[in-house]
């Protein structure tokens, strides 16, 4: 069964470039297990729930557009290969 969670958000804009920006109250209705989860995990980190789930929201924007990205990549140049793969963790690795 769904129960409504209130929470904070950002916006979109905001959240991306990670700048701050005032929250804003919404209502939204979850899964009770799903929050009941996510609450204990939040707690046990010593995060709001409020600052829990503005955070997954970011992280999702963010995988959404980079999913994005290499979409648009893959499209003008082809798959991208194992080889380029493992020069880029390369890179990171530097």
């Amino acid at each position: 069964m769904a129960k409504s969670a209130r929470l904070s958000r950002r916006s979109q804009s905001s959240v991306a470039s990670g700048a701050t920006s005032r929250a804003k109250k919404i209502s939204i209705t979850v899964d009770e297990h799903v929050l009941r989860a996510v609450a204990q995990e939040a707690r046990r980190a010593g995060r709001t729930l409020s600052s829990h789930v503005t955070e997954a929201l970011a992280r999702d924007l963010r995988n959404q557009r980079l999913r994005a990205i290499i979409e648009g990549y893959e499209a003008e140049h082809g798959a991208i290969t194992d080889e380029e793969l493992a020069s880029v963790r390369a890179q990171w690795e530097e």
